[in-house]
């Protein structure tokens, strides 16, 4: 049969593609092409016998119509209107058989073609032809229920004198409307099974996907890990040859100068260890334990005093929670990495420059805010302050990592993190995250 298919399929011009977005619709084209090919010799069979039984009257006259309907049909569909051949075979169809129904004896069955054709209605068309699959399934349902209330008279009481031998025309019928319903069922068959063989092969493509993306990952975080450790001791070497050498410079012009590159140390030192930090946070599960929280937002606090301004900062903490459980490690690097934002983006022309810290437990959650009165965020960096090396301001000359790698932190701990600011007046940060019962 794929022979057969395949060979009928390149005579009507249809190639048959390994893609299988366009494979149903190729597989639709051939199988419409086997109905008209079919239907037309079963008309053709049919006309010959009515005609050399009759002769030259309504009913031979009628079939032939249906033959040139089938022929212009497939004319249309061979030279590239495909939804015009369509639309055409079905609505003259369902007309001239509808009307053959009405003048001849049900028992020759010719309103057994009305089940073929809703069946071919479905098949035919595209999904996004499905307004057409509609219209021609409720065409043919509703022609068909009108012949049956109506006694098979459905505009006149009206019966043609037919051919006595109308039992080879009810054998001929029976056969097409088998072979018509046989042809659709395969094409459903064979679809159904093309469907299924193709989210399968999908499958296996992404979990194979998936596993070469996990190592790759995990050979990437285990890379910048590594590197970031071993650019580190060369950086603490530097630093505190720097730091020698400009207490032991003889002339301010010297001095300024190893204070520049011990700035850019500094600044370098502090990009490494994000990227360490970001490298933990995807390569390690979360670790519970059990920590005052007090003591940990003023050790923070007093191990960023070493930023420019801090000292003229004033630190307000409100703390009601005397102990959490949660990943103790990510959790202080979230609150020292946003404690830091707030510390350099300050406002020393203010008469009071101050960082807020609030923490409270509500319903098994740690509700943290951090707000301060420094130069705030302009409106339009607000939805992207969270993004990978995005600095909404140059001033503190940071990496861009640091409130990327608080929210990845949020997101690993399942908490929440939002922002609120006003520029010129200051910012409020609020973090939310879900306290693990104690185990």
């Amino acid at each position: 049969m794929a022979v057969s298919l395949k060979g009928l399929g390149d005579w009507l011009g249809v190639r048959h593609p390994e893609d299988t977005g366009i494979f149903f619709t190729t597989r639709r084209t051939v199988l419409y092409a086997r109905i008209l090919i079919l239907t037309g010799f079963a008309i053709l069979l049919t006309f010959i016998k009515d005609a050399l039984d009759q002769g030259v009257s309504p009913v031979p006259i009628a079939v032939f119509v249906l033959l040139v309907v089938v022929i212009i049909a497939f004319a249309l569909n061979k030279n590239g209107y495909p939804l015009a051949s369509r639309v055409i075979f079905l609505l003259l169809l369902n007309t001239v058989i509808g009307l053959l129904c009405s003048v001849i004896p049900p028992e020759r069955l010719a309103f057994v073609y009305f089940f073929p054709l809703i069946i071919i209605a479905f098949v035919i068309f595209d999904d996004h032809q499905k307004h057409y699959r509609q219209f021609f399934v409720s065409l043919s349902s509703i022609i068909l229920l009108m012949l049956v209330v109506t006694d098979f008279k459905l505009f006149w009481d009206y019966e043609l004198s037919v051919s006595e031998l109308g039992q080879r025309n009810m054998i001929i019928n029976m056969i097409v409307n088998i072979l018509l319903i046989s042809f659709c069922i395969d094409f459903l068959i064979r679809t159904n099974k093309r469907a299924e063989e193709n989210l399968r092969n999908q499958a296996v493509y992404i979990q194979q996907q998936n596993v070469e993306l996990k190592k790759i990952n995990t050979e990437l975080d285990r890379f910048v890990y590594s590197a970031s450790h071993d650019l580190r001791a060369p950086l603490v070497s530097i630093q505190g040859l720097s730091k020698l050498a400009m207490e032991e410079a003889q002339n301010e012009t010297d001095k300024k100068y190893f204070s520049l590159i011990n700035d850019r140390v500094v600044r370098l030192d502090d990009f490494i260890r994000d990227i360490i930090e970001y490298s933990r946070n995807a390569r390690t599960e979360q670790k519970l334990e059990s920590f005052a929280l007090e003591p940990m937002i003023s050790e923070i606090i007093e191990n960023l005093k070493y930023i420019q301004g801090a000292d003229k900062i004033a630190f307000q903490v409100e703390c009601i929670v005397s102990e959490v459980y949660t990943d103790k490690n990510r959790f202080k690097v979230v609150l020292s990495n946003i404690i830091a934002n707030a510390i350099k983006y300050h406002n020393l022309r203010r008469e009071d420059p101050h960082v807020k810290i609030s923490a409270a437990v509500e319903n098994q959650k740690l509700n943290l805010s951090i707000a301060d009165n420094g130069v705030g965020i302009p409106k339009d960096s607000l939805t992207k302050i969270f993004d990978m090396f995005y600095r909404a301001s140059d001033r503190a000359g940071g990496s861009g990592l640091g409130l990327y790698i608080v929210k990845e932190m949020v997101e690993k701990l399942e908490g929440t993190i939002s922002v609120e600011s006003e520029f010129g007046e200051g910012t409020t940060f609020s973090v939310t995250i879900p306290l693990q019962p104690k185990q």
